[in-house]
């Protein structure tokens, strides 16, 4: 059986029906069929290579933003990366520098240390949680810029158990989008190539960044941004003016501070989540022709069939 096969071939531990909730910034959700936190490379290959002999799904968590798992069992393997999060850093002769970050590191702790050392190009990610991973995956970006610019290679594992370094020129990174995002896939980290800035700048672009997300609900549990941005317009303003700010469903809100952004009252379920966002993508729907595409990423279920 699967997870006769998966313990055996794995030196850590794997838990069956561990809640995921306490693991999400939005905190809601089921349990994990199987959940496993490896530090090894040996045991990633394994999980992907076991996971693909016996047609069983793995999904990655890294620092649980972004995400909703539906209420119930996830079926398949929760692998996080949590333990995955180590970074190296090298100067370039032109006096800027090259991180090698893992998957499970922070995003915030990346921007951090870049500051120290006097580098720009990150700054549009003050204020953004989740790892380098996640950021990878899912294109992280904001005021017109993103992760996918800076990077200059992208380590991952295949499906097999093969690891594959990708070199820039292979990849395109688009608004909420990464051409080697792919089910299955496990990224565990990449290149980035900053520059050297002055001090001012630097300080001058996190304080502009910061001040435009403290219209957010920070400190409310919430997943991030519920939907992207349609061309040309922004998903907020949408929700807004079509009246979506406090609207609510079981122990899940719109936001009154910001309506791209639904928040855990403490008692909310995923399918109180689940049923908000299709609320709010039906009023949208109705009164402007508009269809919102959901950024949260949804685990166990069709997301298409169901927002």
């Amino acid at each position: 059986m699967f997870a006769d096969e998966l313990e055996r071939s794995l030196s850590c531990p794997v838990e069956r029906g561990r809640p995921l909730a306490p693991l999400t910034t939005l905190g809601v959700g089921g349990s994990a069929e199987y959940y496993v936190e490896p530090s090894r490379l040996e045991d990633l290959q394994a999980i992907c290579r076991t996971s693909a002999r016996f047609g069983v799904s793995v999904h990655v968590l890294g620092g649980g933003s972004n995400v909703l798992f539906v209420d119930g069992v996830i079926p398949g393997v929760v692998l996080s990366m949590r333990r995955w999060n180590g970074a190296v850093w090298r100067r370039t002769p032109e006096g800027g520098a090259i991180v090698e970050a893992q998957a499970g590191h922070p995003l915030s702790a990346v921007l951090t240390e870049a500051v120290r050392r006097g580098l720009g190009g990150l700054e549009f990610v003050a204020g953004i949680p989740g790892t380098v991973g996640g950021a990878i995956a899912g294109s992280v970006g904001a005021g017109g810029r993103s992760v996918g610019e800076l990077l200059t290679a992208v380590t991952s594992l295949e499906r097999d158990g093969s690891s594959r370094e990708w070199q820039k020129g292979e990849f395109v990174a688009a608004y909420r989008s990464f051409s080697l995002t792919r089910d299955g896939r496990v990224f565990l980290g990449c290149r980035m190539l900053l520059h050297p800035a002055e001090r001012g700048r630097i300080e001058s672009e996190l304080a502009r960044f910061r001040a435009a997300r403290s219209a957010q609900p920070i400190g409310a549990r919430s997943a991030g941004c519920s939907f992207k941005n349609p061309p040309g317009e922004s998903a907020g303003r949408l929700l807004d003016r079509c009246g979506c700010k406090g609207m609510s469903v079981g122990g899940a809100r719109v936001s009154e501070r910001h309506a791209n952004f639904i928040v855990n009252e403490g008692r909310a379920t995923a399918s109180d989540v689940l049923s908000l966002m299709q609320l709010c993508q039906a009023t949208v729907l109705a009164r402007t022709g508009v269809r919102l595409e959901p950024e949260v990423r949804v685990i166990g279920l069709d997301i298409q069939s169901a927002c």
